[in-house]
């Protein structure tokens, strides 16, 4: 074996490659953090209409995938509307799929910061969906959830977990 190959052999066994990790995740789950959307008010929403084209709503669910897909689409946004999965369980599908035919004038509230990305390839996440004065989704409701998100710090101990993690890795080894 070279010597090239002993030191790098050497470095990843004395717990560098988990020092390593921690720091990535760290790192990440910060940026998150610090990054993500505050949606805490009506001011930070902005109401877009359109007319209803058509829509896919999906559930996989299953032993190995758990995820939805709840997608409409409008005949004047080449975007596609997404109902976020956090608010799911408020979203009033079935009324939607009743009552909902194509060409009703659909209002979607999105968050104000999407505005620069209508017309182009994005999905935009919905806060509110509400087709000819009926709601089927309550941007009050969705406010409330956004404001514990907003409140949540969850990203920022995920992220000292991980760095915890990695110190540990490397401590150990180091011994």
């Amino acid at each position: 074996m070279s010597t090239k190959e002993e030191k790098m052999k050497r470095f990843l066994n004395e717990g560098h490659l988990a020092l390593l990790f921690g720091l990535t995740a760290f790192t990440y789950f910060l940026y998150i953090g610090l990054t993500k959307e505050s949606i805490t008010s009506p001011k930070d929403l902005v109401e877009i209409e359109g007319t209803y084209e058509k829509h896919s709503f999906k559930d996989n669910t299953g032993f190995k995938n758990f995820t939805h897909e709840y997608y409409i689409w409008t005949d004047n946004h080449r975007n596609t509307f997404q109902v976020k999965a956090d608010y799911l369980h408020i979203f009033n599908r079935k009324d939607f799929l009743s009552n909902v035919n194509q060409g009703d004038k659909i209002k979607f509230t999105i968050p104000s910061k999407s505005v620069k990305s209508l017309d182009s390839e994005k999905n935009i996440h919905v806060t509110s969906v509400e087709v000819e004065g009926k709601t089927y989704l309550d941007k009050n409701r969705v406010l409330e959830i956004e404001k514990k998100i907003a409140s949540s710090n969850e990203d920022y101990f995920i992220g000292a977990g991980f760095l915890i993690i990695g110190l540990f890795g490397y401590l150990r080894k180091r011994k």
